[in-house]
């Protein structure tokens, strides 16, 4: 028999999720929710805002969003935490670090509702992922200089500084981040969504970004699926024999020639930082020269590089604060200069807000008269990027079976040529041949089934046997990459499909120093 689930949304956003119309499991006529990679490699594959969307009934408009008779009136809004709970729960749950019941939370989008002149008025509510939620929000970071790609809460990271950019909270409740085996030599960030940002990290490590069922971001650095318990051995097997202890209702193979790359490039990246000086200086002088009434205060952006930065210019190492009469120089007349009479320099505040791209100068007029800003320059020193270095792993064995298929690293931050090798090594030993990827159905119609589709995560490691009614004659380990799940008819019904990458084969002859067992796999993990 399927089970049963409790459906909350945190109208109130206090987290607590005690208040009035919280639990709204009672008004759920079906859910679906989803997670993880889009596509079952970790090659070709990245990780997608999860989403759930849940349709409810909506007879009296409770649900709706413009009608002021509603007792959720204001508060059905974007942002609001929404929460699966498997089992009959209740809505006086516990907050998201104690409570271990949790199949899925995100962020509201929105609430449609369908009004009906007969039947059932309903609406669906929409949720995103934590990743979903994020990915409105651009990072813009300063240089950083070797730091690791990931790391654990409270320690600085590739991955916690975009977090931290974007206001998510740097604390276990909201982020669960492995320490990364990658160190970046220079790391910047600027104008990128934040969901883009990271995977350019996660590319560099050749680990796994994904959402975590308790609505945390998580980072799995390259040896998870080496090391970790749930990864090294199978949690469970999934047969197609009759009287199997766990079954699937269907199985579908991706064409395994589709899943072929046989030859992998990465880019190294050195750089060079060059002496101070100025990178930027505002375009309009003398009679266009920006004006500044008195008290008023206005903010211009220098950005570098820009269209006259050298060819080779990647960022800025370091800003310098503009100084007055140096950098900034303000007239009362557009053609006055320093020390002049008309000169209210000193009357100028001068602050700066920098990032590796950008320099955001604000100034402040605190003289009586208005003034004409006839300098503004900004200063600093630039980053160049030495000739960089492609590298690359070719199977000449599999391009003379299958033709060229190419894979590019989009990644900027692979920081030595040697890791950029071992980067290629790695995915041309796993990818140079044909792969299982599998997707499977399952319907919880057994306590067994129910219980494994529960407990089972994104990266466990199971058994799937299709050697008999299934005619494939497959009988390997393989990880779980992606999860969807239908419920309906008050959770008597739910269908659970994953999508698989395949554990064994290329995968398997990876082995970590001081973790695996020497003679049981041939290829170290970089």
């Amino acid at each position: 028999m399927a089970g049963s689930y409790t459906l909350l949304v945190d109208w109130d956003a206090d987290g607590d999720f005690t208040d009035a119309n919280t639990d709204v499991t009672g008004d759920t006529l079906s859910i679906e929710w989803e997670r993880g990679r889009n596509y079952a490699s970790a090659l070709l594959g990245r990780s997608i805002a999860g989403k759930l969307t849940a349709v409810l009934v909506n007879t009296d408009g409770k649900y709706s969003p413009s009608n002021t008779a509603s007792a959720l009136t204001g508060k059905i809004l974007p942002g609001r935490t929404v929460r699966l709970l498997a089992g009959s729960g209740t809505s006086s749950v516990a907050p998201v670090a104690s409570d271990t019941g949790i199949r899925w939370q995100g962020k509201l989008e929105r609430i449609v509702p369908a009004p009906a002149s007969h039947g059932v008025k309903t609406c669906t509510l929409t949720a995103w992922g934590v990743l979903g939620y994020l990915n409105q929000f651009e990072t813009q970071l300063a240089s950083q200089t070797d730091v690791l790609t990931s790391a654990p809460s409270g320690t600085a990271s590739a991955i916690g500084s975009i977090l931290t950019d974007v206001g998510w909270p740097d604390n276990t409740d909201s982020r669960t981040l492995e320490t990364g085996q990658t160190t970046i030599s220079r790391f910047w960030m600027s104008g990128k969504k934040a969901i883009d940002a990271m995977r350019l990290v996660e590319e560099a490590e050749a680990g796994f970004l994904l959402e975590s069922k308790d609505g945390k971001v998580a980072f799995e650095n390259r040896y998870h699926r080496l090391t970790e318990t749930a990864s090294t051995a199978s949690q469970a097997t999934f047969s197609d024999a009759s009287g199997a202890t766990y079954s699937y209702v269907a199985l579908a193979q991706t064409d395994p020639l589709t899943t072929i790359t046989n030859h992998v490039e990465a880019t190294a990246r050195t750089f060079d930082t060059a002496s101070i000086a100025t990178l930027w200086t505002h375009p309009e002088t003398g009679s266009d020269s920006p004006t500044l009434a008195p008290g008023e205060a206005k903010t211009f952006e220098a950005e570098f590089p820009n269209p006259d930065s050298a060819n080779n210019a990647m960022e800025v190492n370091l800003w310098t604060t503009p100084a007055a009469t140096t950098d900034v120089l303000v007239n009362t007349s557009h053609s006055g200069s320093s020390g002049d009479s008309g000169d209210i320099t000193s009357d100028i505040t001068i602050a700066a807000s920098k990032t590796a791209e950008r320099m955001a100068i604000t100034l402040t007029n605190g003289s009586s008269s208005p003034g004409y800003v006839t300098l503004l320059k900004a200063r600093g020193t630039a980053v160049n990027t030495k000739n960089p270095c492609i590298v690359r792993a070719i199977d000449a064995t599999s391009q003379g079976i299958y033709g060229e298929r190419k894979y590019t690293a989009k990644t900027k931050f692979i920081p030595t040529t040697s890791q950029a090798q071992d980067w290629c090594d790695y995915q041309m030993a796993i990818y140079g041949s044909p792969i299982e990827i599998l997707t499977m159905t399952i319907a919880t119609s057994t306590d067994n089934n129910i219980g494994q589709v529960l407990t089972r995560d994104i990266s466990d490691r199971i058994t799937i046997t299709a050697t008999n009614d299934a005619a494939l004659g497959i009988s390997a380990d393989f990880f779980i990459e992606h999860e969807k799940h239908k419920v309906s008819k008050g959770g008597a019904e739910h269908v659970t499909t994953w999508k698989l990458s395949p554990a064994s084969g290329g995968y398997s002859q990876f082995w970590v120093l001081g973790t695996s067992v020497l003679g049981t796999s041939t290829v170290p993990a970089f």
